[in-house]
């Protein structure tokens, strides 16, 4: 091949460039340490580095994220010590005050230091650091505790992330440090009052009578007989009746039970706490629960299911005086436990006592006719307030024997007034309205005797409805409480709790989970409430299978109904029940009803802001008027009248749903006028949907009205909270109850509480760590060493008690302070990792992409020597001629 000029000068700058190039690439290598600068170099190397550069960012962020999260966490951790070191003083100056020597200024001197400690302890709970509180849960900025210890912040836990799909906590937040709950505490329930041993307390009465023996106020034992407990008339042990303890509350399961225990008086106080064990649960095989007698003669009961909230316990005991021996007499009234007021041979005997408002009275004041020994008589036994039967005669004044409220007496066709009646009186119309004749009716011991078994006395108020009596003894009355009124705020004192998990109930939880039964199909709770307005109602929640409604007694006859057919239907009141609907504008099924739906329905009684039913019974009548009206081809009568009436009362959105289902009932009508099946199927259905709107619509638009009023909530313990938006002093009074609530028969029972005359929670699970100081404090200020029902505060749980819960709370910030230790040491391990694999992605990311400087010179130093070579040939080329070929 010949070689040209032209040929040889582009194969020497070809290679000429190449080496240079060469030398460049080997250059730049070893001044920028890397083998790549550019991805088109090497594409394996470039894909390699990036994805180990992220590694490395990664490991970077996670170090400083996990730094900065322990440096979070440490903080915590030092403010705990804080926590821990201020309760262990509270502690040590709560055991100084519970000795007996203190004085009451030495004890208002402990309370005062108390509360310095407790307001440290505030102050050390709104901690921050660099604007950030430590205890507010994700809400930094926000300021956890209020003076009073309420709780701002939430529950949330601040996480980091330190690694793929990798994330720890490293905060503590307020809800679990100050209302956290311990699955291994147990709850136990304590009566507030204190027991003394009759026999010794009055010894002239009950062992002899020549009044030798001294009173001793001697605490009851566990080994004390019953008779200690409840008394006696006379020295006489062996004539005694039997005492009744009527028993209520919620099991350890969340079942609630409503049980009488009969007992002998000769039988031990020690038969009665084991009643009590098996009325709970306890057989000789299985303890779900310890019944027990405290220094005090108080009963102790205590779930043995740790962690367990549901405990409850209301107890109370009657006697009837006149009773033959081993009977029980009046003392037994399982159907309804209020019939014991009636009976004013029967003493009550109690337990428990509160400070709470008792809006509840005897609700059934009515004199029932009941067999007497006397063949073929029956007995009317007056609902007397404070006289003795065998005081009673035919010339006492009627006034001086029910209760104030009592005006008149509906028996028959006849309204009896008892202003400046006797008892003759009395008897002398029973004579006249039942045909009984002279001497029909008949006293004895204070009991009017009759023939006729069909004779019911109801006792009626100055506004002609059911006379409720006098306020219910403090002990009877358990469940049928005021809710405590704060300026224009009214609260619960019953947790609601969810018997599966034992959590606090929520807005929509539903209200079965909470309830002592597995169904509440047919239960019925009572509204006695003042609204915002001043006026007092009683309203009645019906909880049924398919269609739970409210209703309310408007008109105040003692029955709500909104039924033009009922007898007692007030046309001047005709919307007294409505239904509950649910989020889907459906119906509420009894099981199915939330806490979110009750709170509604409480919102909307209160506010006066009452949703009549869209299409009421009289509404559905002038409905179907205006629909035959305006199909019945007489051009006298338009149904514009019915029209209008169908729409009196309602919201204007409801009126126009009502006037859709009178267009549509026209056309379903005139297509089966042609006939039309599809187009007549068409209209009813639009009819119907019509109808459902109509009734949701008018619901919602009193609800929405309700709420700007009253508002309704769960607090942060499942206690209902009503505020009164629209003043500072409310004139609304609240009572919700089940109205099972006097049934002792055993088939029904206090399915829900809501504020209740309970016995008192002495130990819980959970805490209300600020709460609970102020209780401690207290107790202290007073001098209560255990609880005492002729206290200030019945429910104070007094020094020992306290002691034992500040043992259980310090236990519980140690816990927690476990915790934050836990999440400092696990951040500082991902520090630690992370730095150790950021050095060996590092070290690789070196390999991949890094030059070896020795191969990298090496071969710096080949290139330039072929460089060289390369030159120095093409050089000796270029300078031959054709002489050196000649």
């Amino acid at each position: 091949m010949r070689i040209t000029n032209s040929l040889f000068y582009t194969n020497s700058s070809f290679e000429q460039q190449k080496a240079m190039k060469n030398l460049y690439d080997i250059n730049r290598q070893m001044s920028t340490g890397l083998k790549i600068q550019n991805s088109y170099e090497n594409s394996g190397i470039f894909v390699d580095t990036m994805r180990l550069n992220y590694e490395i960012a990664t490991l970077e962020q996670t170090k400083e994220t996990s730094s900065k999260a322990q440096t979070f966490a440490n903080n915590t951790d030092s403010t705990m010590n804080q926590f821990e070191d201020a309760l262990e003083q509270f502690k040590t100056k709560l055991i100084q005050a519970s000795s007996a020597s203190n004085s009451t200024t030495s004890l208002g001197a402990l309370a005062d230091e108390l509360e310095a400690l407790k307001t440290h302890m505030l102050n050390i709970g709104n901690t921050s650091i660099n604007g950030q509180f430590l205890f507010s849960g994700s809400a930094l900025l926000t300021k956890p505790l209020n003076t009073d210890g309420t709780y701002n912040g939430n529950d949330e836990n601040l996480k980091a992330v330190v690694g793929s799909g990798v994330e720890l906590s490293y905060n503590i937040d307020g809800q679990s440090l100050f209302f956290g709950r311990d699955n291994d505490y147990n709850r136990a329930v304590s009566t507030n009052v204190k027991m003394y041993n009759q026999s010794k307390l009055n010894p002239n009465v009950m062992t002899e009578k020549d009044g030798n023996l001294s009173s001793e106020k001697v605490y009851l034992t566990k080994d004390d007989i019953i008779r200690d407990l409840v008394g006696d008339t006379n020295e006489i042990a062996a004539d005694d009746p039997k005492a009744v303890f009527y028993l209520s509350g919620r099991r350890s399961d969340g079942t609630t039970f409503s049980t009488p225990i009969a007992i002998d008086t000769s039988s031990k106080v020690s038969d009665l706490l084991e009643s009590i064990g098996i009325a709970y649960g306890n057989s000789s095989e299985n303890s779900v629960v310890t019944v027990s007698m405290n220094d005090y003669g108080q009963i102790e009961v205590k779930d043995l299911k740790p962690g367990n909230q549901l405990l409850e316990m209301n107890l109370f005991g009657a006697i009837d005086r006149k009773a033959l021996v081993g009977q029980t007499g009046d003392a037994l009234q399982v159907m309804n436990s209020d019939n014991l007021l009636t009976k004013a041979n029967v003493d009550i005997i109690a337990f428990n006592k509160s400070d709470f408002a008792t809006s509840a009275s005897s609700p059934d004041l009515v004199m029932r006719t009941t067999p007497t020994s006397i063949a073929g008589s029956f007995a009317l036994n007056f609902p007397i307030k404070d006289a003795a039967t065998s005081n009673i005669t035919t010339t006492t004044s009627l006034q001086n024997l029910f209760p104030s409220d009592v005006d008149h007496l509906d028996f028959g066709a006849t309204s009896f007034s008892i202003s400046g009646k006797t008892v003759q009186d009395l008897m002398t119309a029973i004579e006249s309205e039942y045909g009984l004749g002279a001497g029909g009716a008949t006293l004895l011991d204070g009991q009017i005797i009759t023939n006729n078994s069909t004779i019911i006395i109801i006792p009626m108020n100055a506004s002609n409805t059911l006379a409720q009596g006098d306020e219910l003894p403090d002990a009877m009355n358990y469940a049928r409480r005021g809710f405590e009124k704060d300026g224009n705020e009214l609260s619960s004192n019953i947790s609601q709790v969810i018997k599966s998990s034992n959590n606090y109930a929520t807005a929509l939880t539903k209200l079965v989970d909470v309830a002592g039964v597995d169904s509440l199909n047919g239960k019925q709770l009572v509204f006695d409430f003042t609204d915002k307005n001043g006026i007092q109602r009683t309203g009645t929640l019906n909880l049924d299978i398919s269609d739970t409604t409210f209703s309310i007694d408007l008109d105040g006859n003692g029955i709500a109904t909104s039924d033009p057919t009922n007898p007692a239907f007030n046309p001047l009141f005709p919307n007294e029940t409505f239904s509950i609907y649910n989020g889907t504008g459906g119906l509420t099924k009894a099981d199915e009803m939330t806490y979110q739906q009750l709170m509604d329905v409480i919102s909307m009684a209160t506010s006066s802001s009452l949703p009549k039913l869209g299409v009421s019974a009289q509404a559905a009548i002038d409905i179907q008027t205006a629909i035959n009206e305006s199909t019945d081809g007489n051009p006298l009568t338009d149904g514009v009248a019915a029209t209008a009436s169908a729409k009196l009362g309602v919201s204007t959105k409801t009126a126009e749903y009502i006037q859709q289902v009178i267009d549509f009932g026209i056309a379903e009508v005139r297509a089966a006028a042609i006939p039309d099946p599809v187009a007549e199927a068409k209209a009813k259905a639009s009819k119907d949907e019509a109808l459902i709107n109509a009734n949701r619509e008018e619901y919602n638009f009193h609800l929405n009205i309700a709420k700007n009023n009253v508002n309704v909530s769960l607090d942060y313990k499942g206690r209902i909270n009503i505020l009164d938006k629209n003043t500072s002093e409310t004139k609304i009074d609240f009572t919700m109850y089940d109205k099972s609530a006097t049934d002792f028969t055993g088939i029904s029972s206090t399915a829900l509480s809501f504020m209740a005359n309970d016995s008192v929670a002495i130990s819980n699970p959970s805490i209300d760590f600020f709460k609970d100081l102020n209780s401690m404090i207290e107790a202290v200020r007073t001098g209560n060493f255990r609880m005492d029902s002729d206290s200030d505060n019945p429910r104070n749980i007094g020094i020992q008690n306290s002691i034992d819960r500040l043992s259980h709370i310090l236990d519980h910030v140690t816990k927690v302070h476990t915790t934050i230790g836990t999440y400092s040491n696990a951040l500082r391990n991902a520090s630690d990792r992370a730095t150790y694999l950021s050095l060996n992605v590092q070290t690789v990311r070196t390999s991949v992409i890094g030059v070896d400087d020795a191969e990298a010179y090496l071969q710096l130093n080949q290139l330039s020597l072929s460089y060289q070579a390369m030159l120095s040939s093409i050089s000796k080329i270029n300078s031959m001629s054709l002489l050196n070929y000649m």
